[in-house]
């Protein structure tokens, strides 16, 4: 779908019909973690609703030469100009391609984003079903694209309301692009995305269902949710203390780490004090040598044993700095470790959410149900109030942590180091963004990190700076150097323009382990054909 001429095409886009509509008993809940929620809807789910279908269509599959223009075209018929990223923010076509670039390979024809429309059947003059809408599709990128940038557009200049969402397929958490095995998973994938798309609205007050996951085995489907949750309450009870391990060892390096700190903070103090006594003794030292006074003599024993203990005052000092590093990559990594857990937590609360649901669906008040599937309700239903009741707290002490982490810098603020540091703010804003804290704390979090951000970024942009001077002043440029690497680290971190110069250096490196490549397949090959030929001379010379 990539040679797809776009104006021409969505011009001629016709509205998306809701399907048929029916009578029909709804009781699920529905359970989000991203945006908005269950807390915020402030609407109950009622009986015999009602009920439209929920759509969400896979429009194309972009290569990363179409994103910007499928973009362009979606903020044509946009309310200011603009879209509103997976941060919340409202960004222009340029700004979304900025941000998403480095998240693209070298080969140009590769499918990098979807183009996704979510739609209902309503009045496109109904503002607080615009906003229902708008909410309900937040909640379902949140929980089915979890870790996927996007960007949503919403339309109302047809006659339904609808909203065009470019995803970025690369996650942010695992770095993978989006992949299924088969067309089945692909349908499975989005039917469930329609259900939860589907809760969502329902939640706002707006009576949705998929039709389509209506029609399936229940029970079939009530087995397949099962296979996949794990229901011994032990298990959650392993995550939250898990949970608790590595808060317990955060706490513990920010604990040495500001100890250190102060340390560092103080013996710089006392060698500034020493360096300047030092100074001054120099000062006398060399007017004494100048007048061929004999106290110069004296005076130089004495600059030596002060050298010698600022010498050995640098050593302890740079003992600390090198402390100061590990115990600073040490709360990276628990950084991570404590993400993926938290991602793990939430994607087994989705499970069981969907268990309970389906457990209501198919035994409506616990009619008919067998006595394991009961007792395995009852665990289920002890596991949600366990997450419930940590969730909120979890997530406040992870962005507090995220926050601290991120000032954290030790003496070697390289340009990778400070990437790292970016992607932790990243991927923080991200969760922020999608977690079910209130309003005013959301806020509150989101300033600080970004005010990190900006703190890291201007300390990349000094470094890179620094990297660039440095490597243009060489006599000779070391393509395989650590700064050289850097370097081109810093431009795609900054995702800044390299230098001509440079960029030559590293196009030519690219270019001979290309050549190196090539010849070495082809030297591999003539092998193998030879030890082929030779392999069939013998044989035929062992049967004559």
């Amino acid at each position: 779908m990539s040679n797809v001429n776009w104006d021409e095409f969505f011009d001629n886009l016709k509205k998306v019909r809701a399907g048929r509509t029916k009578y029909t008993k709804s009781q699920h809940k529905y359970v989000s973690f991203s945006g908005g929620g269950f807390s915020k809807a402030g609407t109950s789910f009622s009986k015999n609703n009602f009920s439209k279908q929920s759509v969400i269509k896979m429009i194309s599959n972009l290569p990363q030469t179409s994103i910007k223009r499928c973009i362009d075209y979606t903020l044509k018929n946009s309310i200011d100009g603009l879209a509103i990223d997976e941060n919340g923010n409202k960004v222009s076509s340029d700004e979304i391609m900025k941000g998403w670039s480095k998240d693209f390979g070298k080969n140009l024809n590769s499918k990098d984003a979807w183009h996704l429309i979510f739609s209902i059947n309503e009045p496109c003059n109904d503002e607080k079903k615009l906003n229902a809408l708008c909410d309900a599709v937040k909640d379902t990128l949140g929980t089915n694209f979890t870790g996927h940038k996007y960007a949503f557009v919403l339309h109302t200049h047809q006659n339904n309301p609808h909203v065009h969402v470019v995803l970025n397929k690369r996650n942010i958490f695992t770095n993978k692009k989006i992949h299924f095995n088969s067309k089945a998973e692909i349908k499975d994938f989005f039917d469930e995305a329609r259900t939860n798309f589907a809760f969502s609205l329902g939640a706002r007050g707006l009576k949705y269902e998929n039709k389509n996951s209506l029609s399936k085995d229940l029970k079939l489907e009530f087995s397949k949710i099962k296979s996949s949750v794990k229901l011994e309450v032990d298990d959650y009870t392993a995550k939250d203390k898990l949970q608790d391990y590595y808060f317990n060892m955060e706490d513990k390096n920010k604990e040495i780490y500001k100890t250190t700190k102060n340390k560092i903070d103080s013996m710089n103090d006392e060698l500034n004090i020493l360096k300047k006594q030092n100074a001054e003794l120099l000062a006398l030292f060399l007017q004494y040598v100048k007048k061929k006074n004999k106290r110069s003599y004296k005076l130089a024993k004495q600059l030596k044993a002060n050298n010698q203990i600022i010498y050995k005052k640098n050593k302890a000092l740079l003992s600390e700095i090198n402390k100061l590093d590990k115990i600073s990559y040490k709360i990276n990594q628990i950084n991570e470790m404590k993400m993926a857990n938290y991602k793990d937590r939430s994607e087994a609360l989705v499970l069981l959410e969907n268990f309970k649901y389906n457990y209501h669906k198919l035994y409506p008040k616990g009619k008919n149900a067998t006595k394991s599937d009961f007792e395995n309700y009852k665990k289920v239903c002890r596991a949600i109030a366990i997450y419930r009741k940590r969730q909120g707290d979890d997530a406040i002490k992870y962005f507090d942590d995220s926050l601290m982490a991120s000032r954290m810098l030790g003496k070697n603020n390289s340009l990778f180091k400070l990437g790292k540091k970016l992607e932790i703010l990243d991927k923080s804003l991200y969760l922020l963004e999608h977690s079910n804290l209130s309003d005013d704390d959301k806020k509150g979090y989101k300033k600080r990190l970004n005010d990190n951000k900006e703190f890291i970024i201007d300390i990349a942009k000094n470094r890179f700076n620094f990297v660039q001077s440095k490597l243009l002043k060489a006599d000779k440029i070391d393509k395989n150097s650590f700064l050289f690497k850097e370097y081109f680290k810093g431009v795609a971190v900054l995702n800044v323009t390299p230098d001509d110069e440079l960029l030559k250096i590293r196009n030519k490196q690219v270019l001979i382990k290309d050549i190196l490549k090539d010849n070495s397949y082809h030297r591999n090959n003539n092998t193998i054909k030879k030890d082929k030929f030779n392999s069939v001379e013998k044989s035929r010379g062992g049967r004559e």
